[in-house]
């Protein structure tokens, strides 16, 4: 083997390699940090790929160079010492071939029973999930019909009619949204969607956050109004919920309120025969997953309308 010539070959690879990987960095750095945006999104992936490939290879290259170096140096050493230059028997060179070959095979067997060990066990954590996911779903469905059940006729009457303020049931109200979650399994929070009595709004979302006291203590209301929203399908949801049917939900929703990609459930609360408001619970449970292992599944909603 010629090391001198390796020598070379590798030192200027590297040099090539790095001044590619610092240009790269530069494009990189100005693109993602200073905010120009001069790269494309599918460049900007390209270029963050070949800089990871890009930073390896020119590790490994140094590395041999290295390697190299210490190798030529050697023989330098061992010439002007006049060591004698041992040969090596061909059985030798059969069995290092050999260990080599089995080696690399040990290697990719590793590698691969890695792999496969990796794959079932992120399976049996997706069927684990997919149960704790559907088992939190089922006891929210439970727990929706006993909470519409929790709102007095004082508090049903206030909400009816746009008074919780004028008739003292805010601090009632806000005692029963705090109390929901610490009260249920899988500890949902409560929201509670109103119809708004401030045009051009139509919707009125009231959370136990949107009761606050003042400086004389004094309660208020204070909730996060919406004239529609976004997505249609939550339209529609919401339309259909508040008209006292119960809709029909097929594929995953992340909605301003309705998000069906987490336990959650809903009921609706009735006046005289009329819809007030509806009551939506959603456990956080997957809420301290990483955004990566995040569960993909939804749920079609409750079975049935949850009324009080």
């Amino acid at each position: 083997m010629n090391h001198r010539f390796l020598l070379r070959l590798v030192t200027n690879l590297a040099v090539v390699l790095l001044t590619l990987f610092c240009c790269g960095v530069v494009l990189w750095v100005i693109d993602e940090f200073v905010q120009w945006d001069i790269l494309p999104d599918a460049w900007s992936l390209i270029v963050r790929a070949l800089l990871v490939a890009g930073g390896v290879t020119a590790f490994a290259l140094l590395m041999m160079n290295v390697l190299l170096s210490l190798a030529l140096l050697a023989e330098s050493n061992a010439s002007r010492a006049r060591l004698p230059n041992y040969g090596i028997s061909q059985q030798l060179k059969r069995r290092v071939r050999k260990s080599i070959v089995i080696g690399i095979a040990a290697i990719a067997l590793t590698i691969g029973g890695l792999q496969v060990t990796n794959h079932f066990r992120s399976q049996a954590a997706a069927q684990a999930s997919r149960v704790e996911f559907f088992q939190a779903q089922s006891d929210l469905n439970a727990a929706t019909q006993q909470v519409v059940n929790l709102f007095t006729p004082p508090l049903l009457e206030a909400i009816g009619t746009n008074s919780l303020a004028e008739k003292g049931q805010l601090g009632n109200l806000s005692k029963l949204l705090s109390a929901i979650p610490l009260s249920f399994p899988h500890s949902p929070n409560a929201t509670l969607i109103l119809l708004a009595s401030q045009p051009p709004f139509k919707y009125a979302r009231v959370t136990s956050g949107s009761i606050r006291s003042g400086d004389n203590g004094a309660l208020s209301l204070s909730p996060e109004f919406y004239a529609t929203f976004p997505a249609e399908q939550e339209v529609q949801i919401i339309e259909q919920l508040f008209a006292g049917t119960l809709p029909e939900i097929k594929a995953p929703l992340k909605g301003q309120i309705i998000n069906n990609t987490l336990p959650s459930a809903w009921g609706i609360l009735t006046r005289e025969g009329q819809v007030i408001a509806v009551v939506y619970l959603q456990s956080d449970l997957f809420s301290s997953y990483p955004p990566d292992a995040i569960p993909s599944f939804h749920h079609n909603g409750p079975d049935a309308l949850f009324s009080n």
